[in-house]
């Protein structure tokens, strides 16, 4: 029973923590927190206590609101009553995190490893499904949108938090930053808004990588784009044949 529960804590994790890091980064760019903007975060008494805390519960509670409104109209599967608990909690935990993503270079590598794990378990359960989801002479339904969706997201999260990583261990080396982000939570609103003008093909230059690293990263990134890109096309035409027939 024990082993159960935690094999689905993990599912539940690996289902669920990029989108609680998405959610908790979004209301932090929407909602500044007083403090957070004044130097690390884990240096102020109050702030560093009090406002991560109402970050964490905030996410949680918007995680748990959106489950329950995504379910009811199909995008997503929703939890039972004894495991919206541990939603909570794995939304808690990222909303921690999420405050404190640039507090340091080693919780950057820290959430950067979990975030990239997450988003390769999240991968490997969307390739299985891949071919169901482009099978021809079906239309798309409600949780296809929402199994891409969530793997689009899983994909610009973990962009997102390599490319601040690697900009963050350029600094630890002292070499040229790898991409010109600002300083702080500036930094990560920067990596997440390349990482979307990036995967969707935009790619404005207003921030650009600077080093051979970066750009091979970059150069991957842009790949992805467009594999990404094919998908949404195949998924979206799929049903094209059924509905003239």
């Amino acid at each position: 029973m024990k082993k159960y529960a935690a094999s689905n804590f993990l599912k539940m994790l690996i289902q669920n923590f990029n989108f609680s890091i998405f959610i908790s980064l979004f209301l932090l760019s929407v909602f500044p927190l007083p403090g957070y903007f004044h130097g690390s975060p884990a240096n102020q008494t109050l702030s560093g206590l009090f406002v991560p805390l109402g970050n964490a519960a905030v996410t949680g509670l918007a995680i748990l609101t959106l489950n329950s409104f995504l379910a009811r109209r199909n995008y997503i599967f929703s939890y039972h009553p004894h495991d919206k608990l541990k939603l909570f909690c794995i939304a808690f935990g990222a909303g921690l995190l999420g405050y404190y993503i640039t507090a340091s270079s080693l919780t950057t590598y820290l959430i950067s490893l979990i975030i990239i794990y997450t988003a390769v378990m999240n991968i490997r359960r969307f390739a299985g499904k891949l071919s169901s989801l482009l099978r021809q002479n079906t239309l798309a339904t409600r949780k296809d949108i929402g199994e891409f969706a969530n793997f689009f997201i899983n994909l610009i999260i973990s962009f997102s938090v390599i490319n601040l990583s690697l900009n963050t261990l350029h600094n630890d080396l002292g070499w040229k930053p790898a991409f010109n982000f600002g300083d702080g939570f500036a930094a990560v609103i920067d990596a997440f808004y390349f990482s979307v003008i990036t995967i969707t093909t935009v790619g404005y230059g207003n921030i650009v990588p600077q080093t051979l690293l970066s750009r091979f990263v970059v150069a991957l990134e842009c790949l992805t784009g467009y594999i990404i890109l094919g998908i949404m096309i195949g998924i979206i035409t799929r049903g094209i044949t059924a509905r003239k027939r």
